[in-house]
């Protein structure tokens, strides 16, 4: 760090400035294949030079908007690689509206184009190598887990399962006298909460997880703030998993945590344009792909009798049922017998019906209930109305007696619960042909406990729906269906 004008200016982000430098310049002679035979690429660095520095300065500036000079975003995640390539491309149109279209073309426009793709490549190839290098060791910050209860012994080890993520825990403050310096899951508690702000300076932390499940005492929040305001990130230990794994962990949550996180996207514009996007992608797929519903439907008829599309109750949005329509991959009133949990080697599954599976052409009439309103490309999987009432039914929520005379044995009715705590939340969207749990969990859906772990990932998905979210999810599909993973 280092102060320029009284600006603070990490040498990091400096770097990451000089990387993007370096791109553009490096895209440039790409620009020059295109324009060599008009004009001479020595000749044509002398008249645009100015016009050149200025259309660099119009990505850096995109780019400095779009929040990417964070030094410790981590640009091997995809979803923000995606936002370096969206805002590269955005200034790209910045640049060719400013620089080609007027009348004076400042700039040949073939040359903006060809720079621009190969500027998209290399500072999508820079940023990711510079995530990868410095991240794990260079840029690694101290994290200090405030509450060593279950809540932190878990969040630790979720941190230390990512050994490349850029974060470090050095240990635990706790206000348990019992615990004092003592050692827990591997790492030290360093003393109480009154302690914090020495313990954030002595240890040069710059990164606090808040494990704290009981109502937090108001020493401890001004303790907080002022780490915050030095400097320190902070997060709480949903936040934190959600972070590093890409789901919610529904038994570190609570419903006024769920609700005010939902908040976000009961605002959001973004289901209105979902709705139309999932209309003409809907529209588009019925009209590319109705030859195979001819050859589908022969092949299903010529390896069995009975009906060619399966149809089945289950809950929708808003928990309305609806009836699914799918290509019939089992055998006859295999999928009418009692309600049962399906495998990857069930032997209801036909000849047929394994490669549909496979290849999830099954799915292709869903695209009759996008059009419905029924369903969404994108969503949580739609489960067997039996399945998702189970999960559903409340169930008693106890604790131990917390008196001095009550009995070890003695519990207290807390409130009741789903027995799947929080299922109903993912019947606020509607659900999709595929989705974030889907393929991230592709064999989930063979016991409650699976559920239970799939819904973390369905609860991720609603809480940061988004286009660039969506997207990463169709090309993780496509690649399922190329490779033929999943269930």
């Amino acid at each position: 760090m280092f102060n320029l004008l009284s600006l603070k200016i990490s040498k990091w982000a400096l770097i990451l400035f000089l990387g993007d430098v370096a791109t553009f310049c490096l895209a440039i002679p790409v620009g020059l294949l295109e324009i060599s035979g008009n004009i001479d690429p020595r000749f044509f660095l002398e008249v645009y030079q100015v016009p050149l520095i200025l259309a660099g300065l119009t990505y850096i500036l995109v780019l400095y908007i779009a929040n990417l000079y964070d030094q410790y975003l981590d640009f091997r995640r995809r979803e923000n690689l995606a936002q370096v390539i969206l805002s590269c491309l955005v200034g790209t149109l910045v640049v060719s509206i400013l620089y080609c279209y007027p009348s004076w073309r400042i700039i040949p426009r073939n040359f903006v184009e060809w720079h621009a793709v190969a500027f998209v490549w290399l500072t999508t190839l820079w940023r990711y190598s510079f995530s990868a290098l410095a991240l794990p060791v260079r840029l690694r910050r101290q994290v200090l887990i405030v509450g060593a209860g279950e809540a932190g012994r878990w969040i630790a080890e979720i941190i230390r399962e990512q050994p490349n993520c850029g974060l470090a825990v050095i240990g635990f403050v706790d206000d348990d006298p019992h615990k004092a310096d003592t050692v827990i899951a591997g790492l030290k508690v360093l003393g109480p909460c009154s302690d914090l702000e020495e313990i954030v300076s002595q240890n040069q932390v710059s990164f606090i997880v808040v494990a704290v499940t009981h109502e937090k005492s108001a020493s401890l929040l001004i303790a907080l703030n002022r780490a915050v305001l030095a400097g320190c990130q902070l997060a709480d230990v949903p936040s934190m998993s959600e972070f590093l794994t890409g789901k919610i962990p529904i038994d570190h949550i609570s419903d006024m945590w769920l609700y005010f996180q939902s908040l976000n996207y009961r605002k959001s514009r973004y289901p209105q344009l979902k709705r139309l996007m999932d209309l003409g992608l809907a529209s588009l797929g019925l009209l590319l792909t109705w030859p195979l519903f001819l050859i589908i439907s022969l092949a299903i008829r010529l390896e069995a009798s009975g009906p060619i599309i399966f149809r089945q109750t289950r809950l929708g949005f808003n928990g309305k049922p609806f009836e699914i329509m799918k290509f019939r991959t089992m055998k006859l009133n295999g999928e009418n017998e009692l309600p049962q949990w399906a495998s990857p080697h069930d032997p209801r599954i036909t000849r047929v019906g394994r490669f549909l599976r496979k290849t999830h052409l099954d799915e292709l009439p869903q695209l009759i209930n996008i059009l419905k309103g029924k369903m969404s490309l994108v969503g949580p999987r739609a489960e067997w109305d039996v399945f998702a009432r189970q999960s559903q039914e409340l169930v008693p929520e106890w604790r131990s007696g917390r008196r001095a005379s009550d009995p070890p044995d003695f519990k207290v009715l807390v409130k009741y619960r789903e027995q799947t705590p929080y299922y109903s939340y993912r019947l606020l969207i509607r659900p999709g042909v595929t989705g974030w749990a889907q393929v991230m969990f592709p064999f989930a859906g063979s016991s409650l406990q699976e559920m239970k772990e799939k819904l973390q990932y369905d609860l991720y998905y609603i809480k940061n729906m988004g286009l660039l979210l969506d997207l990463a999810i169709v090309m993780k599909t496509i690649r399922i269906v190329l490779f033929g993973h999943g269930k």
